[in-house]
């Protein structure tokens, strides 16, 4: 079948072709028009079938929205426009509304609002588009009304700044505006580049900067604002450094002990003062604590930590001096002291190191005072050793004094642990597969430690019921009693500050006693507290 369509009168020519003969219905169709009739029966022989007619008559279309008016995000004050486009039977109508309400005069495809403000934001636009063959409402489109960028002010004005010759001085500013604000400092209204933050440091002054003017732009997308100008005055410095002693005295201190005495360094000028050395004379006259380059600001202290370790007895006079760019430079303090030959012991007292075992018969040793070094957080350890003269020792306990270090810091007498070293007889020999490091077979040597202290407790156990405990021990005529010392060195560098402390350990007995001096070097770091 082949169809063909003319404009007007509408007419249809229609030509079947290698249809059946037969009976068929024709009904009629086109958007837009009715038909009358609405079909009519025709019969298909062997010749055309002509003559069967249709009325058309154009009928109405409702409108229908082919494209929705977009949501609108604008500024405050900014107009919104919303658009529709519907398709339906002329001529169409329209009617804009603002969440559900008509707008007056809004009767067009297209709509534009007065310029918007805050209470804009949020409300719903929808139009409804109207014929004679009925009505259709849009989506609703949402306007979105972001506030307007708002100028900034300033609310806090840069104050004028007066600093020492060598100090820095700092301007600031607040302000207010919509975010971002941006700021630019001026000096003597020329842009410091790099000065682009609410605040500005001075490099280091000097008296020349003395009347300069500092400014600052703030800008945001809506504006500009300069603030009021802050004056700098720079007055020349003062560089002074004060030493709290003019001399220290040390007494009288035993040889191959040491003895520490801190010396406080005040900058008590108003610019900063660096030191440039730390020099001491005198035999056994050592310092620690303040190096080359330290620097003091206006105020600030520093602890110099002055040592007498006389190797000779004998009087000794000695001095220690402070180089700086301080005007009263140096900062010089006398030193003096007495090395005394320490009493001897009525009996043989030395040190061991913890990595030699002590026989019970062995010689005496020569190293006659403890030294140590140490972390922070670490544990140290030593041995000690009396030695019994001919008519043997009784009673014999040791006790160990604080360690009194720099600034008067003092790692406590309980962080000394001390213990009795107990002498065991071995019989047999281990089996042996070789090399350079045989056992040692049978013999006595000491090995358990037994504590002054109870270890859970930490509460003395002379007096109580325990079979081996370390006081008041006895020791046989020329045999050899070893003790073991730990010292626990606390975590943080507050507690405990880096530099020498010292200290003693007394052995006592009835038949006489004798002292033992400790020097514990702290180093400045520490172990971590859990591995």
């Amino acid at each position: 079948m082949s169809k063909q369509t003319t404009a007007a009168p509408r007419s249809i020519t229609v030509s079947f072709t290698g249809l059946p003969a037969g009976s068929y219905t024709l009904t009629p169709s086109n958007p837009g028009y009715s038909f009358s009739p609405s079909s009519q029966n025709v019969t298909i022989g062997t010749s055309s079938v002509i003559g069967v007619n249709f009325t058309a008559t154009a009928s109405n279309m409702a409108p229908t929205i082919t494209t929705q008016p977009a949501s609108q995000t604008v500024t405050a004050g900014q107009t919104a426009t919303f658009v529709v486009v519907a398709s339906g039977t002329a001529p169409l109508s329209y009617q804009w509304q603002k969440n559900g309400a008509n707008i007056s005069g809004a009767t067009s495809s297209g709509y534009t609002t007065p310029a918007t403000t805050a209470s804009d934001n949020g409300a719903n636009f929808d139009v409804v588009v109207s014929n004679s063959a009925g009505t259709v409402t849009s989506a609703p489109a949402t306007l979105t009304v972001n506030p307007a960028p708002v100028a900034p002010t300033i609310t806090t004005q840069p104050t004028s700044q007066t600093v020492t010759a060598g100090q820095a001085a700092t301007f600031s500013v607040t302000a207010n505006g919509t975010a971002p604000l941006a700021y630019q400092w001026r000096q003597n209204g020329t842009a410091i580049s790099g000065a682009t933050a609410a605040g500005y440091t001075t490099p280091a002054t000097t008296t020349a900067n003395t009347g300069e003017q500092f400014t600052v732009v703030v800008s945001n997308s809506a504006g500009s604002v300069t603030s009021s100008a802050a004056t700098l005055t720079v007055s020349a410095g003062t560089y002074l450094l004060s030493a709290s002693a003019t001399s220290l005295s040390f007494g009288s201190v035993n040889t191959g002990s040491l003895s520490t005495l801190p010396v406080t360094l005040t900058n008590s000028g108003s610019s900063p003062v660096t030191i440039s050395s730390v020099s001491v004379s005198g035999a056994g006259f050592n310092d620690s604590g303040v190096s080359a380059g330290t620097v003091l600001n206006a105020g600030q202290t520093a602890t110099l930590n002055v040592s007498f370790a006389p190797s000779t007895a004998g009087s000794v006079t000695g001095s220690v001096s402070v180089l700086s760019n301080a005007t009263n430079s140096p900062a010089t303090v006398a030193l003096s002291g007495v090395g005394v030959t320490p009493a001897s012991a009525p009996f043989p007292v030395w040190v061991q190191s913890t990595l030699l075992r002590v026989g019970q018969t062995d010689a005496p040793g020569t190293t006659s005072s403890i030294v140590l070094s140490s972390a922070r957080g670490e544990t140290v350890d030593t041995q000690v050793v009396v030695q019994a003269p001919a008519g043997g020792l009784t009673n014999v306990n040791l006790s160990a004094s604080a360690l009194t270090g720099p600034n008067g810091a003092t790692i406590p007498a309980s962080n000394l642990t001390l213990y009795r070293e107990y002498y065991i007889t071995v019989t047999g020999t281990a089996s042996y597969g070789g090399g350079s490091n045989p056992p040692l077979g049978s013999g006595t040597y000491a090995e358990p430690l037994i504590p002054f202290k109870d270890p859970e407790t930490n509460a003395p156990l002379c007096g109580s019921a325990a079979t081996l405990k370390a006081c008041n021990a006895s020791v046989s005529a020329g045999q050899n009693q070893p003790y073991w010392i730990d010292i626990s060195v606390p975590h943080g560098a507050t507690n405990v500050p880096p530099g020498t402390y010292t200290g003693s350990i007394a052995v006592a007995s009835d038949q006489g006693n004798a002292t033992i001096s400790i020097t514990l070097t702290v180093w400045n770091f520490g172990l971590p507290e859990q591995p």
